[in-house]
């Protein structure tokens, strides 16, 4: 029996194929990113909370950059974005974060009118979360708002 040449088999298959894998590779990618970027903003809530209950017994109000910046420390750079909420600056604080505009950016909310004694204090991390990879962001949206958030009381 004679073999037939079938060469150019695995280029028509793989042409055929290689956009649903690169496909999957991108998304595989940003949903990594995503991921990450969600664990780093509730582990930077969770710290910041920890720190305002620390100074719950101190009245605070914004800009409060001691919980800022310990909220900072925890995310560690990597490129993130994060400023305390504006409105919490206006004469009467928002009760709710605010939502950020500009993508890979977030804000940090802190319980507006701390006073000290046995209070609850939260801290809410909003994050706009854009996708790296044009194919993905067509199919999931060019961006999204991530929030987490952490709540303490404090006992003293």
């Amino acid at each position: 029996m004679k073999r037939r040449n079938s060469r150019g088999q695995a280029m028509v298959e793989f042409a055929l194929l290689s956009g649903l894998l690169f496909l999957m590779v991108m998304g595989i990618f940003d949903f990594g990113r995503a991921i990450a970027v969600y664990i780093n903003i509730a582990e930077a809530a969770h710290e910041g909370a920890r720190q305002l209950v620390l100074r719950s017994n101190y009245p605070s109000r914004p800009p409060d950059s001691v919980i800022v910046n310990a909220t900072l420390a925890k995310i560690g750079g990597g490129g993130m974005v994060l400023t305390e909420d504006p409105c919490l600056f206006n004469p009467t604080p928002c009760t709710a974060p605010s939502l950020p505009s500009t993508p890979n950016t977030g804000y940090i909310w802190i319980s507006p009118n701390r006073i000290p004694g046995n209070r609850n204090v939260t801290v809410r991390v909003t994050y706009l979360f854009a996708p790296m990879t044009g194919m993905i962001s067509n199919l999931t949206g060019t961006q999204f708002v991530m929030t987490a958030g952490s709540s303490m009381r404090s006992e003293y």
